[in-house]
């Protein structure tokens, strides 16, 4: 996979990533049990988890729902189900993480760069 598309899958993974990051605030929005906090540690414990798992689901619905538009930049590999399924786990990482993963292959592509543009010289 050439960088180009390295950085198209990553940059569409960060795009899923926020999708589904906001998909889960909304149901977290609309849920008392997931937006506030416990003092009872075993209760709290439960809605990390809760929420953990709504963020995969979260991240497996939006990667679903973006198949056609996504077919036309993913490998043929990633959409079927389970493409749908990693790419949805990935994106429920969060954007921060992306958004790290972005900026290194951001470097690694400028680096193929210099590296090309020094020994045109």
């Amino acid at each position: 996979m050439a960088l180009t598309q390295l950085s198209d899958l990553i940059i569409f993974l960060v795009a899923l990533s926020i999708a589904s990051e906001r998909l889960v605030e909304i149901i977290k929005g609309l849920t008392p049990f997931l937006r506030e906090k416990s003092e009872n540690e075993t209760a709290e414990s439960w809605r990390v988890v809760a929420l953990q798992l709504l963020a995969m689901a979260s991240g497996v619905f939006t990667a679903h729902l973006t198949m056609p538009a996504a077919a036309e930049i993913l490998p043929e590999s990633w959409t079927s189900f389970p493409g749908i399924l990693a790419l949805g786990l990935l994106a429920s990482g969060g954007s921060s993480l992306w958004n790290a993963v972005l900026g290194y292959v951001s470097s690694v592509k400028d680096a193929a760069k210099l590296k090309v543009d020094g020994k045109k010289k």
